[in-house]
């Protein structure tokens, strides 16, 4: 259920895979997700259903090491594989304590790289 870049895509910042789950309220429907990648500026989630590209929508979390955060953030991309849809979210007015978790986990070296 993973997703590959391939480089189709261009991001300001580098992005890291995170497979958790992800709280989505979109169009005042909840649902739980899955996560696909992180960056600091957005992350891409893998649900069943197909959200609408350009649509805001809330995304709670916790940042790995860090804090459980509730951002909000825009559609940019949907990409149905398999009866799975990867959306890639653009977060909006991320705090810079959240951006610095991020990038913290981002960076950070494991051992499955």
């Amino acid at each position: 259920m993973g997703f590959e870049d391939n480089g189709h895509f261009r991001r300001k910042f580098p992005r890291r895979t995170l497979n958790k789950k992800v709280g989505t309220l979109f169009d005042g429907q909840y649902f739980v997700c899955t996560s696909g990648e992180i960056g600091e500026g957005g992350m891409s989630i893998v649900s069943e259903y197909a959200l609408t590209e350009g649509r805001d929508l809330v995304l709670s979390f916790q940042i790995p090491n860090g804090t459980f955060v509730t951002l909000r953030g825009t559609i940019k991309s949907a990409i149905a594989v398999k009866g799975f849809v990867t959306h890639g979210v653009a977060f909006d007015k991320i705090s810079l304590p959240f951006k610095r978790q991020i990038r913290a986990f981002v960076s950070a070296r494991t051992t499955e790289n």
